[in-house]
């Protein structure tokens, strides 16, 4: 993709000699992709998006977590068991009620309209939880002893013990919204409040025979999601080893 999209206009890259021919590159693509289109515009409404709706989903599922994991309550297992129950219905068959609600809250062609039916997914309250199980319950009964209320246990306790967990679930969030195409496609109809997903198949559309031009949006569009993962992809190690200490 990327040595494609630094070849001349026309030049493919399929042998071996034309992958380490590098006499011709040229930055005209880019430019092109540039100047007839507004991709900076949809990556930056992607990145407020994805980055909104990363932190106060992690905020949410790590609340929901710790209520889960540490306290005790009547109906607690069927709570539980109703919001991972979320995750056993299809995007494709809430899209005409949650079409209706937004219709209704006045929030379409909105960069809110988005954010909100995000917040629902319960993939990173059930992850989180599993983390937070295994945690000492030491901890919260020393910090009980001094004192402390449930807001304070979370803030001080589990969410610096869960941090791992907690960015890798961010990440998983930041790609799955920056990749999300179904309902943006439905829900902003303006060009200028396009994200990504959904303005770079309209530009790609009007180029299908320039396979150059093509490379070079799809690789103005992978690099951001390539830099987050690169930064923090030890924290993706980290949360899956579940690290902390046994009790």
């Amino acid at each position: 993709m990327f040595v494609v999209s630094f070849k001349p206009e026309g030049v493919s890259a399929i042998t071996i000699a034309e992958w380490t021919d590098f006499s011709d590159l040229t930055i005209s693509n880019y430019a092109k992709v540039l100047i007839e289109s507004q991709i900076l515009r949809w990556t930056w409404n992607s990145f407020v998006i994805g980055a909104v709706t990363t932190l106060i989903t992690v905020i949410i599922s790590s609340l929901g977590a710790f209520a889960f994991s540490r306290k005790n309550f009547k109906s607690k297992g069927f709570l539980f068991i109703l919001c991972v129950s979320g995750l056993l219905i299809p995007t494709e068959a809430m899209l005409i009620p949650l079409y209706e609600t937004v219709l209704s809250m006045d929030l379409l062609d909105n960069m809110w309209g988005i954010i909100l039916p995000s917040l629902t997914n319960p993939l990173g309250l059930i992850l989180i939880k599993q983390f937070m199980d295994g945690l000492p319950k030491d901890y919260m009964e020393a910090a009980q002893i001094d004192g402390g209320r449930d807001f304070r246990l979370w803030w001080s306790i589990y969410m610096p013990l869960t941090r791992s967990a907690m960015i890798a679930i961010g990440i998983f969030y930041f790609i799955m919204s920056w990749n999300n195409f179904i309902w943006p496609y439905i829900a902003i109809n303006s060009e200028e409040n396009m994200v990504l997903s959904t303005g770079l198949p309209t530009f790609l559309s009007n180029n299908v025979l320039h396979v150059n031009t093509i490379m070079a949006a799809s690789a103005i569009a992978a690099i951001p999601t390539m830099i987050v993962y690169i930064f923090l992809q030890k924290h993706i190690v980290q949360g899956v080893s579940m690290t902390g200490v046994k009790g």
